[in-house]
This record gives structure tokens, sequence and C-alpha cells, in this order.
């Protein structure tokens, strides 16, 4: 499993972007305020040539201090978009016994890419909430990974 690397020179330019943005959706309200509405769109337009990434949307981005801080932020806007792709049993199993070791941006990428490949859109409940899923509350990640395989689509 390779770790996810991101170009470290972008990170400070996106790091001002995205608290531009925020404070603007904070302090304006961007859908009927025609100028900020524009400054929002040149914003977005000046994100997506920046991280390559042409489908993120700025508006994720408001009040992303309410759960997390701003690097971790940028440093997951800098990571390619997880991709469905043909993800063996042995590979899925590797991951998940690894996630917990990862950084907050890397770890929320990762569980991305396991809800895309498992077809499990509550894939954090497995790994954060055992028991919600059936397993008990202290289940292993094995057992939450066999489980994972076992109800996947």
């Amino acid at each position: 499993m390779k770790k996810i690397s991101i170009d470290e020179t972008k990170l400070p330019a996106v790091m001002e972007i995205i608290e531009k943005a925020a404070l603007l959706m904070d302090e304006k309200d961007c859908d009927s305020d025609k100028e900020a509405k524009k400054e929002l769109g040149e914003l977005q337009k000046n994100l997506r040539e920046i991280t390559e990434n042409k489908k993120i949307k700025i508006n994720i981005f408001q009040a992303y201090w309410s759960y997390t801080d701003l690097e971790t932020t940028a440093r997951r806007a800098l990571m390619p978009p997880p991709m469905k792709s043909n993800l063996s049993n042995e590979q899925l199993k590797e991951i998940v016994l690894h996630i917990l070791k990862f950084g907050e941006g890397e770890r929320d990428w990762w569980l991305e890419y396991l809800e895309i490949n498992t077809g499990l859109d509550n894939l954090t409940d497995y790994i954060f909430y055992p028991d919600l899923i059936g397993l008990d509350f202290d289940a292993t990640l094995e057992q939450i990974a066999d489980k994972i395989i076992a109800d996947r689509k």
C-alpha cells in the first residue's frame, strides 16, 4: 500500500484559497450576492487549477474548521480523487489493517477509496462503530476487514 503524496509546494496557496473561500461563505450569502458569488467562482477556478482536480467544489470547505484544521483540509484537497479499481480482498484487508496509522487527511482519502471500491456507503461505521454493523464494539481491525469483505457489493 502506497502513501498518498502531494505537491507540498502547492500547500500554502491551497490553504490561502480555502481560507478565503470559507471566510467569504461565512460572511456573505454567495447565492444572492453577485459580487461574492463571482469571487467564490474565481476561488474555485483557482483551486481547480492548482489541485488539477476539475471536479472539486469550493463549497465543501465551508466551515471546515468545525471538523478539522486548515492544513489537513488543504492536504486533502491536493490528493487525487479516489478511483474505482480492481481491489482484491487481500489489498482491502491491508488497507483496513493500516488505516488508523494514517493522518486525518490521508485516512479520509482511504475511507473514501474503500467506500468507492466496496459499495458500502457506511464504511466509517465498520471502522469506528463496528457494533453498528453487527460486530463487538472492540472488534479487531482484522475482524472488521473480514466483515467488510463479506459485505462488499
